[in-house]
């Protein structure tokens, strides 16, 4: 098996965790959970990343690394656009208040947004890969 190939089955199993990621975001946001939908949300997004920045052969440990590499090697060169830059970075935030600051609160309304800018990412992460041989979206 190729270097590639390898990188390539990594991304797509990366692609299926933010599918299940949405998916259970989704269902904590029809019953009320906002702030799981939230978390979900962003590790949806964070997959997507991921997947994205594997392909290409970079792999990082920290998330920080992962939201510095989305902006420097994705975003700025207008291989993805600013919107998804500007969601990742907004379920990034959200997630850390959610998850460490007991007074967080979120509005269904607001959440619901943000999870179909979520699925949007993903069918663009999704619609990048498809493209054979491809090693940076477009």
């Amino acid at each position: 098996m190729s270097e590639q190939d390898y990188r390539s089955i990594l991304a797509r199993l990366n692609i299926d965790k933010a599918e299940e990621a949405y998916d259970v975001g989704v269902m904590a946001l029809v019953n009320g959970k906002l702030i799981s939908a939230v978390n979900r949300l962003y590790y949806a997004a964070f997959y997507g990343v991921t997947a994205l920045l594997q392909i290409r052969g970079q792999t990082y440990v920290k998330h920080t690394a992962v939201r510095a590499a989305l902006h420097r090697d994705l975003v700025r060169p207008g291989t993805v656009p600013v919107e998804f830059g500007e969601l990742f970075d907004r379920l990034f935030k959200d997630r850390q208040d959610g998850d460490y600051r007991p007074e967080t609160r979120f509005e269904s309304e607001e959440i619901g947004l943000l999870a179909e800018q979520t699925r949007t990412f993903i069918q663009f992460v999704k619609g990048a890969m498809s493209v054979p041989g491809q090693e940076k979206a477009r």
